[in-house]
């Protein structure tokens, strides 16, 4: 069985954009006076939560149409995409300091 080579090379790309971003994560920790680590645990979940974003992406033709022409049928379509949720890093970084905390470089993360 032969796999799309478009659908292969859309995969190698996000794996190779997702190895990229994680290695361009910086170092560091929140950090608050007082803070107990299940407070910082809790904010830094609900920050979390509240920063990801809905994200779709569609390429293609979705085939639609009433067949004008070669491809333009029911069933011609080549569409293709995802859709997921991602982090809105700047949503999240003015939550924490909506909490109180600072960011720390060069911290380990607890």
């Amino acid at each position: 069985m032969s796999q799309n080579p478009f659908k292969q090379i859309s995969t190698m790309v996000v794996l190779a954009t997702l190895m990229l971003v994680g290695c361009a994560t910086p170092v560091g920790d929140w950090v608050k006076d007082n803070a107990q680590p299940l407070q910082v645990d809790q904010d830094k979940y609900a920050c979390l939560k509240d920063a990801q974003q809905p994200f779709s992406y569609l390429s293609g033709s979705p085939g639609w149409g009433p067949g004008w022409g070669p491809g333009w049928g029911p069933g011609w379509g080549a569409a293709s995409g995802y859709a997921g949720v991602q982090t809105n890093q700047e949503l999240y970084r003015a939550c924490m300091k909506a909490r109180g905390y600072s960011w720390q470089p060069g911290l380990a993360p607890n």
